[in-house]
């Protein structure tokens, strides 16, 4: 009897396998052009080759909702996907969890006649269907088809850590009360060096961070439990609770895994590990804090081939990507980027590094630390302990010859002096700072003690970042703007009317959340004449601003509102990351005395603050605009 269900036969094809690229190019899903594409693009991933399916969704020539339905119908299989894939716990433990994770497939059910339903993202994948019935000991199997994010979804959630941790704390001591045995030095010393429960428990949670594509874990004791977090898309979720008593074990295991002193608790401590997991290599950042029930830790999570960002993954609209390629292109000077931490300069600089890293350009970078291994650059990482600082470092790179400089920041007077002055002497250099904003940016170096001609000189473009979450495709629906949003955020009518408006409602492929991902609003400050000309002149930040906007500068704020009107986020995401300040308000653009976000005229010199209105929509209108951008209606300066 035949162990291959018609189906799967199907999915073998006559006489050879059909390859997915050929059976989405016959699909309509792709043109032979995009497959071409598609098969060159592939780049190496976790410790293997990119899949087909992964690199078309990763250029956006289909979304894998659109493989997932390709191929069944190509095939002639059953297509479950989002909420109606139903999963037997029972069945598809039939396999290791590695399996399923490796070849992207899970056990759903067992049929009545023994056949076992397989729920597979690419069903050609013979091999990979092969070694289920081989492991499962099923008779025959048969492959429905599922898209990738639902099939990892559910991987996680049969095989993730929520399903083990109960009998690993059991393992550990978890009946055991605050004070005990194990919150002694010598239990602890021991839990950490060898207890099996203790590991297999934190290998669990990194690698279910790591299947949610976390950032950071956070191990957080209080009174009577201790949290476990994630931070997802730079928002912090609470992932579980395990009891108070393991808190002293699950510490001294990542602080041993750390390289840390497990017996030191009463001082910080920072340490560093790799790890090789299902998801390829992650390195490990560990950072502890003493608090009032224990040690609070925090685990930075960096995965190798997380930084292969792109100039097109960075997703610049029409009148911003001319001005970074304007920048890139020029031979010398220097470009800054502005954010808080974790605003996402050091992946937007690794994108603009890997646009110019060639053979014919000597790239040299001095970061603390060195966050990801770049290819066709010499990284280097400043060590204070032995004094080697970005000052140092920077004086020492200089003598090797370079075309291309990123200082990862801009502390000190001495590195910004350096940093503007190598930007004068033929060098392109990049660099960040800490500022709120991209005018805010000439300020701080003149605190730094630049002399504005230098700064005047030297600045090539000034790029303000921050990260919103972007509305998950799969369950985004339209919504529309209340009349709170429309007032805060600025929009008139005609946006409401031609925005199309979009949010999450939640599904299985963003974990409920109505976000999946994450991408960048920019603010750019372009360095034109009259903006050189107020730098060197010591010009407020006002003025600067207001030069800027005159040379077309969009603050966060609007580039946000943009985005959520193409429906990449929602406004609600717009209002957490940007503040009214960045709508220029801050200053009088006259008088340049401090005035409050409310102030419809600056009490010192009565100019009126409001800004001026389109005079057909309504929409206020930006210094200097000459038409306005809803309605193309001409403004009373043009």
């Amino acid at each position: 009897m035949s162990n291959v269900t018609k189906p799967e036969r199907a999915a073998r094809g006559p006489g050879s396998r059909r390859r997915l690229g050929e059976l989405l190019t016959d699909a309509g899903v792709l043109t032979p052009d995009q497959l071409e594409e598609a098969l060159a693009s592939r780049v190496q991933v976790e410790g293997r080759r990119e899949r087909v399916g992964e690199v078309v969704v990763r250029l956006a020539m289909a979304s894998d909702s659109d493989i997932a339905r390709a191929l069944a119908g190509q095939l002639g299989l059953e297509l479950v996907d989002g909420d109606d894939l139903q999963v037997d716990e029972e069945a598809a433990r039939l396999i290791p969890a590695t399996l399923a994770q490796r070849r992207e497939l899970l056990p759903l059910r067992r049929e009545p006649d023994g056949t076992l339903v397989v729920a597979c993202v690419d069903p050609t994948n013979v091999i990979g269907l092969d070694d289920v019935r081989v492991r499962s000991g099923a008779a025959r199997v048969r492959p429905v088809v599922t898209s990738a994010s639902v099939a990892q979804e559910a991987i996680r959630r049969v095989f993730g850590i929520d399903h083990r941790a109960g009998e690993l704390i059991d393992a550990i001591g978890a009946d055991a009360s605050p004070g005990n045995a194990l919150d002694s030095m010598e239990a602890d010393l021991a839990s950490a060096a060898g207890d099996a429960p203790v590991a297999r428990l934190l290998e669990g949670i990194l690698s279910d961070a790591l299947a949610v594509g976390a950032s950071d874990v956070h191990v957080e004791p209080e009174e009577r439990v201790t949290r476990v977090r994630y931070r997802v898309d730079g928002v912090l979720r609470q992932t579980m609770t395990v009891p108070r008593s393991t808190n002293s074990a699950l510490s001294s295991r990542l602080k041993l895994m750390a390289g840390m002193d497990i017996a030191e608790r009463r001082r910080p401590q920072d340490g560093r590990s790799r790890l090789a997991s299902d998801h390829g290599e992650v390195d490990l950042r560990v950072s502890s804090l003493p608090s009032m029930h224990g040690e609070t830790i925090v685990v930075r999570l960096l995965r190798k081939g997380a930084e292969r960002l792109s100039m097109a993954d960075l997703r610049f609209d029409a009148a911003q990507a001319p001005l970074v390629r304007g920048a890139l292109s020029r031979p010398q000077g220097l470009v800054l980027l502005t954010g808080p931490t974790g605003s996402g300069k050091t992946s937007t600089l690794y994108a603009f590094l890997g646009e110019l890293a060639d053979e014919s350009r000597n790239v040299i970078t001095i970061e603390d630390p060195v966050e990801y291994e770049l290819g066709g650059v010499n990284q280097t990482q400043v060590n204070d302990q032995i004094g080697l600082t970005f000052a140092r470092s920077l004086r020492t790179v200089l003598r090797q010859d370079p075309d291309v400089v990123m200082v990862g920041e801009i502390r000190d007077s001495e590195t910004a002096m350096l940093a503007l002055q190598a930007s004068l002497t033929g060098h392109l250099v990049f660099s960040t700072l800490h500022t709120n904003d991209a005018p805010n940016a000439v300020v701080r170096l003149r605190d730094l003690g630049v002399p504005p001609y230098l700064i005047a000189s030297s600045l090539s473009l000034v790029v303000a970042q921050r990260l919103v979450r972007n509305v998950c495709p799969r369950c985004a629906a339209p919504v529309q703007p209340s009349e709170q949003q429309a007032s805060d955020l600025y929009l008139a009518p005609a946006d409401i009317d031609s925005g199309d408006f979009r949010r999450g409602q939640g599904c299985t492929a963003c974990d409920r959340s109505g976000f999946r991902g994450r991408s960048g609003l920019f603010e750019m400050l372009p360095i034109d004449a009259d903006v050189r000309d107020l730098v060197s002149g010591n010009a407020s930040e006002a003025a600067i601003r207001q030069a800027g906007r005159r040379a077309g500068m969009r603050n966060l704020r609007e580039d946000g509102v943009a985005k959520a009107m193409r429906g990449t986020t929602t406004l609600e995401e717009v209002a957490r990351v940007t503040s009214t300040e960045t709508l220029g308000a801050g200053n009088c653009p006259v008088c340049a005395q401090d005035v409050e976000d409310e102030f419809a005229r600056c009490p010192w010199c009565g100019t009126d603050l409001r800004p001026d209105s389109c005079a057909n929509c309504q929409r206020p209108l930006g210094e200097g605009w000459r038409i306005c951008p809803s309605c193309g209606t001409p403004t009373q300066t043009s």
